[in-house]
């Protein structure tokens, strides 16, 4: 499964994570539970309150998911020092199933004891450490984070291009400028353009050497990208490139 990339994406002699995030705390646990599903694509709410037949319950991290995962999931976020016991996968099946929901994650930090997969086997329960949950939305993530940067670097395919500028209107110091910041950007726009695992090893010698996050390489690109669009909207500020 292509999700076994995240934790350890070996190129060359570098070893690329997802992301080096760790949760600190309970709270930061279902915060960031919350935060990397809704940059996969889907909607959660962390808390969240639910009806269930049995009444209100208030739960870690609902999720509105799509078709993929079921219409609702719910995830129940574990910061034990201890392996969660089986008692603790009953109760939350209950829970799931009162609910209507078509899915239940729970989060450990440390694990689970024997009993819990048993209990959780053959079940509409899915049990995950912090990394294991990662690997499970990588995919996911991974192509929501592309989509969005490619959005984000639209502009620019507009902006390094000498045919849809006018740039038989620059002044012959206009003109020198625009070439020179065309060749850093064109390169720029290229490689978020053509993402993949080798991208980031181009974009990881571009910054400093510095090893870098799959995490960092989107941040860091979307920063870069941001940059370098508002320089040409200040550039074409007194030029109309709308009809070029």
């Amino acid at each position: 499964r292509r999700g076994a990339l995240l934790s350890s994406i070996s190129r060359g002699d570098y070893m690329y994570k997802m992301t080096n995030r760790k949760p600190k705390t309970w709270i930061e646990l279902q915060d960031l539970v919350a935060h990397y599903f809704n940059f996969s694509g889907y909607e959660a709410i962390s808390p969240f309150k639910i009806d269930t037949v049995r009444g209100e319950v208030e739960v870690d991290v609902f999720v509105k998911a799509d078709k993929e995962l079921g219409n609702q999931v719910i995830c129940e976020c574990k910061y034990w020092d201890t392996p969660i016991p089986q008692e603790k996968i009953h109760a939350f099946r209950t829970v799931v199933n009162d609910s209507g929901a078509s899915l239940g994650i729970i989060i450990s930090k440390v694990g689970f004891q024997k009993g819990a997969f048993l209990a959780a086997d053959k079940s509409n329960i899915k049990l995950f450490t912090w990394e294991q949950f990662l690997d499970y939305l990588f995919e996911k993530w991974f192509d929501y984070r592309k989509k969005r940067l490619h959005k984000i670097a639209k502009p620019l395919s507009v902006y390094t291009d000498p045919f849809d500028v006018p740039t038989e209107l620059f002044t012959e110091a206009q003109t020198e400028e625009y070439k020179r910041t065309v060749v850093k950007n064109i390169e720029l726009y290229m490689i978020v353009n053509n993402i993949n695992e080798n991208s980031i090893d181009k974009y990881n010698e571009k910054i400093d050497g510095t090893v870098i996050t799959i995490e960092e390489f989107f941040e860091s690109a979307e920063q870069r990208i941001e940059v370098s669009i508002n320089y040409y909207e200040a550039f074409f500020n007194n030029f109309d490139i709308s009809d070029c």
